[in-house]
């Protein structure tokens, strides 16, 4: 058995994607019980970083540390969470995903990573070993690191590549998962809970200037094109990467001021 076996879908695959939203929906995706076992598995970090909860809207609840936000949305036969920790955060993020869905005691099916970066995604090798299936744009899913064979006999859990959209349905709930080109990468992810109006941008805003990973496709003079789309959707609140929540009127600002910057380098210009 390959140490760096990964399900990886055809973008675009319509058989597939029915496929996947079936294998989230039924209780075999991930079970309280491998969570657990994966939190036990889990290296120790040197320094466990300090995460708070926050209640966003109904449902919805912001997890944030120093090295960025997560988002845990909740639903009728589990949750999904937006965005991982950085290495070394699993065992704090699930212990706060544990205490706000103590009532339920459902255990997270779905991750949702709004870029490939270490800050979102450097718990994805307990995340997989839990049984929790990933989902990302397929430039993201690209640069991510192989993940390791479970050793237990079981396949790893799905990951599933998008291009432009992906809706994801779970026990209630829905959300959009929207890929504008690219800005802070070539693979950012924005995610719509049109119910609640709140959107998730990742690294797409910020509460300092843009960070272009130019490495990682990012391009700057297209960031603005890429947040006119994301005010096209319906929503009040914004969850940025880092940092806390904002408003759509911060964002409309955030995207002046990115304006200004782009028009003053082209003055500059001989």
């Amino acid at each position: 058995m390959s140490s760096t076996r990964r399900a990886r879908p055809a973008p675009g695959h319509a058989l597939w994607r029915c496929l996947a939203l079936a294998l989230v929906a039924t209780a075999g995706v991930a079970t309280a019980g491998a969570q657990e076992a994966a939190k036990t598995d889990a290296p120790p970090a040197a320094t466990a970083p300090a995460l708070r909860a926050d209640l966003v809207k109904t449902g919805l609840y912001l997890i944030a540390s120093d090295a960025g936000n997560s988002l845990l949305r909740l639903s009728a036969v589990g949750s999904v969470l937006v965005d991982g920790q950085a290495p070394g955060g699993y065992r704090a993020l699930m212990s706060q995903v544990r205490k706000i869905s103590r009532l339920s005691d459902l255990p997270v099916r779905v991750l949702v990573l709004t870029d490939h970066h270490p800050q979102h995604s450097g718990s994805n090798p307990q995340m997989a070993a839990a049984g929790i299936a990933l989902i990302a744009q397929q430039g993201a899913v690209a640069r991510l690191p192989a993940l390791p064979d479970p050793g237990n006999g079981k396949p790893l859990p799905p990951t599933i590549a998008f291009e432009r959209e992906h809706l994801l349905r779970l026990g209630g709930i829905e959300m959009r998962l929207l890929h504008f080109g690219p800005a802070h990468t070539d693979a950012d992810t924005v995610v719509h809970f049109a119910d609640l109006k709140v959107v998730a941008l990742g690294h797409l805003f910020m509460p300092q200037a843009p960070e272009v990973d130019r490495q990682a496709g990012g391009d700057l003079a297209h960031w603005s094109t890429v947040l006119a789309e994301v005010l096209k959707l319906d929503f009040d609140t914004v969850v940025p990467g880092a940092g806390p929540l904002a408003t759509r009127a911060d964002l409309v600002a955030y995207k002046a001021r990115l304006d200004a910057q782009l028009a003053r380098g082209k003055a500059a210009s001989p």
